[in-house]
């Protein structure tokens, strides 16, 4: 048992060299490991109620300089946005793609409504397309203002992953501003390195997957658009909910099962055809194959979970048979009623767990990716990477579809999180294995660096997984022990409900600590942080 322990646990640390998307494993961890005395909390009951890859691909190089437009922008007389509307609290997205999967392509159609909820006049729309990053991938054909392509054809820089939208008029607080854009994705071979962590986005022999696929209005932060340049180690994203409707047809196989978030409103079987609304939600994921095959529960709040695997999941070891997928479906409905007791109710009908031909996991809204590496070297019960990946992916959608933040500049708002309600899992469910978890997650890599690093600190993934969720979740347990477990559960379950659909921020969290707990937390912050004292505002606190 221990030399097959010892086998896998050398495969993996080998694995998680090539890591870059979500996830994973002071010289010395933090955490006190050794303290078997350390009583045990019931979280959950003392709680606030509240691959197979086989080609690389290359991620652009980002220019240094962005020429700015230099076209002025035009002043007609009639303003096409409308003003006054009220209904609808988010962004409205309604697609129309149609997805040949023979030939790896998509033709899409997009309309994007978006309205101007800030006090100023805005002069342009600026838009996300993490695609384009990547040579010969995204193909804007067209692009007008109005409902369909015949409207008017505005101005437009497109620039690596920033579109920027000229208006014909300025945008006025409260108006809504109508944008139509068609384009074609050539989706790309699930690469191999460093270049696979983007695999959800991506195709293998068996699936296609579409992650961060479409063009996404960029938040704006202190009154500037924020785009972040894309690269291969950690995740750019920064995304506002929105509302989606989208209408999918595949055509290039005779057969493919959907996987995809949200309500399916209407589904043509014979037509490849399926409809899907699906609101408040940061992405619309989507994942396709023919040789789906389903498994199913129901938690105690009546969210449907589904594990989408290829089968293949249900290995014969020494000791027996073990089955994956089943295993992933178990702690995954554990996991989603944990912590929707934690940090608030799950706001959807269902929970899609996917099996990824690509390193690690990956989240998205409604859907995570788990991959298949994880399920070939799963040797049974919680020990393994199998598990803690399961449960950091369904962490996420709390610490990235409920709480959003900016995964290129504050990471560890929901990578460290994430990691950390691993250990607040095992502390419910397998008490006994906490100290395991911190050797085996955390001391194992003796982590460095700063947790409040951007992604482009780092020169390599393993780097960036020990600084900001390594050391993040050992700067949360110390945190912990500042502050007390149930003020920090407290704290932690406030700063899901404050931010709960908006784009949080360090400050933020950080304000929810009161002036004394900001004091008694100091040596931590100090121990953690590149800058500990940016928090708020003397005074502030919950």
């Amino acid at each position: 048992m221990m030399g097959t322990m010892k086998k896998t646990l050398i495969f993996l640390i080998l694995t998680t060299l090539f890591l870059t998307a979500c996830n994973l494993a002071v010289a010395t961890p933090v955490p006190v490991i050794d303290n078997p005395t350390r009583p045990y909390v019931n979280i959950a009951q003392s709680a606030t109620e509240v691959t197979v890859p086989t080609a690389t691909r290359q991620v652009r190089a980002i220019p240094t300089d962005t020429p700015a437009p230099a076209t002025p922008i035009p002043s007609p007389t009639a303003s096409p946005f409308e003003c006054g509307i009220t209904e609808g609290e988010h962004i409205q997205q309604t697609i129309d793609a149609t997805v040949d999967y023979a030939n790896k392509t998509a033709d899409v159609t997009q309309i994007v409504r978006y309205r101007n909820d800030e006090t100023i006049d805005l002069s342009e729309v600026v838009f996300a397309i993490e695609p384009n990053a990547q040579a010969d991938v995204f193909t804007l054909t067209s692009l007008a203002i109005g409902d369909d392509d015949t409207g008017t054809e505005p101005y437009h820089t497109l620039d690596r992953s920033r579109l920027t939208v000229r208006l014909p008029n300025t945008l006025n607080p409260g108006c809504t501003a109508t944008i139509s854009l068609a384009f074609t994705l050539n989706i790309p071979r699930i690469g191999i390195g460093l270049n696979a962590g983007k695999g959800y986005f991506g195709y293998s022999d068996r699936q296609i997957n579409l992650g961060h696929w479409l063009p996404t209005p960029a938040v704006r932060l202190d009154g500037t658009w924020i785009v972040n340049n894309v690269q291969t180690i950690g995740e750019q994203n920064i995304l506002e909910q929105a509302d989606w409707d989208v209408t999918l047809t595949v055509t290039g196989v005779s057969n493919v099962i959907v996987a995809a978030p949200g309500t399916l409103e209407t589904s043509e079987s014979d037509d490849l055809r399926w409809h899907y609304t699906f609101e408040s939600a940061r992405d619309f994921p989507i994942s396709l194959s023919p040789t789906w095959q389903v498994e199913t529960a129901t938690t105690r709040n009546g969210v449907i979970v589904e594990v989408y695997h290829f089968g293949d999941t249900i290995r014969t070891l020494e000791s027996g048979q073990v089955n994956g997928a089943a295993h992933t479906l178990t702690i995954s409905v554990q996991a989603m009623e944990q912590f929707s007791a934690l940090f608030g109710l799950y706001p959807y009908e269902r929970m899609l767990v996917v099996q990824g031909d690509f390193p690690d996991g990956m989240e998205f809204s409604g859907l995570v990716y788990v991959s298949t590496n994880w399920f070939y070297s799963f040797d049974g019960g919680i020990q393994n990477y199998l598990s803690l990946i399961t449960i950091h992916e369904v962490a996420h959608q709390w610490w990235y579809l409920i709480v959003g933040n900016d995964a290129a500049n504050t990471p560890w708002l929901d990578e460290a999180l994430a990691t950390y309600s691993e250990y607040i899992y095992i502390e419910e469910y397998y008490p006994e294995l906490r100290d395991w978890w911190w050797s085996f997650r955390v001391a194992w890599f003796n982590p460095e660096g700063a947790v409040d690093s951007d992604v482009y600190t780092f020169e390599t993934a393993r780097d960036y997984i020990n600084a900001v969720y390594l050391r993040g979740v050992q700067m949360l347990q110390n945190l912990r022990d500042d502050v007390g477990t149930e003020t920090f559960f407290e704290i932690l379950a406030t700063y899901a409900q404050q931010a709960r659909g908006e784009v949080a921020t360090a400050e933020l969290f950080w304000s929810l600590f009161t002036p004394e707990q900001l004091e008694n937390t100091a040596t931590t912050r100090d121990a953690f942080l590149n800058q500990p004292d940016v928090i708020v505002p003397a005074g502030t606190g919950q």
